[in-house]
């Protein structure tokens, strides 16, 4: 596994996203263009979407700037917990997104069926959707790629908003084949297809925001990667019953506070350095950046 320092991981993050927000500035562009041209209300429901992975794109280099600061007097465990609420962020941003897709499309469809008839969108359309879906696909292999390599949740919640917007681009593309090429008495499939794109977002807002909120309500590593620490911590010549073990996330980073027993009759100096032992292995495990914190206590036979 790759190991990367905070600046250099949070340095290759931020040109990941820069990468990705270029291409959504033309993807946007494009798709409103071709979709107010092509008169399709799911390309221009698509453009949105695409509009929104553009604003999430500032708020996770925004989230990425600030939790990029060392630690200091005011924040003595960095400014991590800013990356988990950037990743929060661009949740909301697409859960707002896809109520409002949402909202749109049942109002189309409902003025439809109020004998409003519906004008089939151009073929034009097509083209940009499929350029939206190949592009947005790359975007999102290539981010969630980076995401997991450098460890970062925003980087891999901000690859789903890409992947969203390539399963919404495919939703699309059905709707308006099918509003162009079967007749008139399809044409209500672009804004169905509108309206099934909205509820994708809303589902991957969900999942993007889920992890996040746990984060910061300071819920543990879980009972799985507890056992992995206390059995590594026990691994250590000289440490008895490693016990009261607390572990929470800090944006990319992890706490672990534990108490440990080690002969009585040690020094402080020997009983000093089996706590550096175990405090190296750990970070070995999770990071040169954990923060760990071993209390010695003697063992009493």
């Amino acid at each position: 596994m790759i190991q990367f320092n905070t600046k250099e991981r949070l340095e290759k993050a931020r040109r990941v996203t820069w990468i990705g927000m270029i291409w959504n500035v033309c993807l946007t562009i494009v798709k409103f263009i071709v979709g107010y041209t092509a008169g399709s209300s799911a390309l221009i429901a698509d453009a949105v979407h695409s509009l929104s992975d553009f604003a999430s794109d500032i708020s996770v280099l925004i989230g990425l700037k600030v939790a990029a600061k060392p630690v200091d007097h005011d924040h003595n465990y960095g400014h991590g917990k800013f990356e988990t609420l950037a990743t929060i962020i661009v949740g909301v941003m697409l859960f707002v997104v896809g109520i409002g897709i949402l909202w749109n499309s049942v109002t189309i469809i409902l003025d439809h069926f109020k004998s409003e008839p519906l004008i089939p969108p151009g073929a034009i359309a097509l083209y940009a959707i499929i350029v939206s879906i190949v592009v947005k696909e790359g975007l999102y292999q290539y981010t969630v790629k980076s995401g997991k390599s450098l460890h970062s949740q925003v980087l891999i919640a901000n690859a789903w908003h890409h992947r969203s917007d390539a399963f919404s681009s495919v939703a699309v593309l059905i709707g308006v084949s099918g509003a162009i090429l079967l007749g008139n008495r399809w044409v209500i499939l672009d804004p169905i297809s509108a309206g099934l794109v909205s509820i994708l977002i809303l589902k991957v807002a969900a999942e993007a925001s889920s992890d996040s909120f746990n984060e910061l309500m300071e819920v543990s590593l879980g009972k799985e990667r507890e056992k992995e620490i206390l059995a590594l911590v026990a691994e250590v010549p000289g440490v008895s019953i490693p016990h009261n073990l607390r572990t929470r996330k800090i944006g990319n980073t992890v706490a672990i506070d534990m108490h440990i027993k080690v002969d009585k009759g040690l020094s402080i100096v020997k009983a000093h350095d089996i706590s550096t032992i175990v405090e190296n292995k750990l970070k070995n495990s999770f990071g040169a950046d954990s923060f760990i914190s071993i209390h010695v206590e003697p063992l009493l036979r």
